[in-house]
């Protein structure tokens, strides 16, 4: 893995923290990995075996290897063969591409829960990692699109600024003031995909990447698909405003510019003039039941919620407090007759991505078993489309002018 730099600023609704960082072939004859990844991959090997909940001696004799040689792959000190490697993806329930295709040279920002460790931090790099990779192999296929991030968006500085942003963002998106029936699909507009992993209640929140393919730029974006509902489109939210302002990899960044990005990200959610018009119905309800109904209508979690609230000078500060000291249960949502749709449900992938992935394996692109390792349990074998079998003038057509057919 790349060396990271972890800095911290508070969660959305002022608790918690948030972190950023910057972020094989085979040989003819030997059938091994080149000597220049093996430090590479056996870092990747012995964070697929943690994650895996695996030892070193457990995870060689699940393949016939001595446990020494398992230990000297992850220090990059022994050639790997490709069957090795092969047994090995299948015992730790990684796709081989994890382990060999080339890092995404690209910078992370993440949003990490509070007292987070170190295994449940590594795991978002590996999915990070992975979900960005398989997006490059998707855009050089041509089987995603790249969307051009507009190059004149910066970071705001205030909070008016951010305001604006998202504005000016959700205009562009054809939002206006509604809430965001599916967040997954505005990423999208924007070029970002976005990758819903299971990841524990008490792991990270989630993370972006630049993903450069050398011809396409778009962004990878992973979740943490455990967290709370509004916690997850909170972060979505969030990671969006990294990915729209480009600076994931900015060295800058500061504390300010975070708490900048959660500006921007919440008033993305929720902005002013339709929180306003949902606060201002059914003017006999209570604080607490009108506060619920404007968290129900844009599906937020309850502190950015009143948060929010307070924000717009909907609620004064002692309200919010008070109000944060009991949240609200599902029953007291069903009492007024309300109900929450969830978004991005571990394992959750962007509409596009998915349709990406089977439009290449309908075109004998991408074979069965590669789109099912990147559709990651969202359909089934028996579910892939019927495919009918290439006829012999589609196989001619598609090696005409290939050196093998003037052997």
């Amino acid at each position: 893995m790349v060396p990271t730099a972890i800095s911290r600023a508070p969660r959305p609704g002022g608790r918690g923290d948030r972190q950023g960082r910057r972020g094989s072939a085979r040989r003819r004859g030997c059938a091994k990995i080149p000597h220049m990844d093996r430090v590479q991959l056996g870092q990747r090997l012995a964070d697929a075996r943690d994650l895996a909940g695996m030892t070193q001696g457990s995870v060689a004799r699940a393949v016939g290897l001595d446990r020494t040689a398992i230990v000297l792959l992850e220090k990059g000190e022994r050639n790997l063969k490709v069957p090795e490697l092969v047994e090995i993806a299948r015992v730790l329930g990684r796709p081989l591409a994890y382990f060999v295709d080339p890092p995404v040279p690209a910078a992370v920002s993440r949003r990490a829960a509070p007292g987070s460790n170190h295994d449940s931090t590594r795991m978002l790099d590996v999915e990070l990692e992975q979900f960005a990779s398989d997006i490059r192999g998707l855009l050089r296929l041509d089987l995603v699109k790249a969307v051009t991030r507009d190059p004149t968006a910066r970071t705001p500085r205030t909070h008016m600024e951010a305001e604006g942003a998202a504005e000016r963002f959700r205009r562009d998106a054809g939002l206006a003031s509604d809430p965001i029936d599916d967040l997954g699909r505005v990423c999208e507009h924007f070029g970002l995909y976005v990758f819903a992993a299971a990841m524990g209640v008490g792991g990270p929140d989630g993370g972006c990447v630049e993903v450069d393919s050398g011809a396409a730029t778009a962004g990878a974006a992973v979740i943490n698909g455990d967290a709370g509902s509004g916690r997850r489109r909170m972060t979505a939210a969030h990671e969006l405003g990294h990915w729209l302002f480009g600076d994931a990899y900015d060295t800058g960044a500061t504390s300010e510019s975070e708490q900048m990005i959660n500006s921007f990200a919440i008033h993305f959610l929720a902005p002013r003039a339709g929180v306003i018009a949902t606060w201002s119905k059914d003017r006999e309800r209570t604080l607490r039941d009108r506060a619920m109904s404007v968290g129900v209508t844009y599906r937020l979690s309850w502190s950015a919620t009143i948060a929010q609230l307070r924000n717009l000078d909907l609620i004064s500060t002692q309200d919010r407090d008070r109000l944060s000291i009991h949240e609200p249960r599902a029953g007291d949502y069903l009492r007024l007759g309300m109900a929450w749709r969830d978004e991005f449900q571990a394992p959750y992938l962007s509409p596009a991505f998915v349709a990406g992935c089977l439009d290449g394996y309908a075109c004998s692109r991408i074979t069965q078993a590669r789109v099912l390792e990147l559709l990651r349990g969202i359909v089934s074998a028996e579910q892939l489309p019927h495919v009918e079998p290439a006829s012999m003038d589609t196989l001619r057509s598609a090696f005409e002018g290939h050196p093998l057919t003037h052997v």
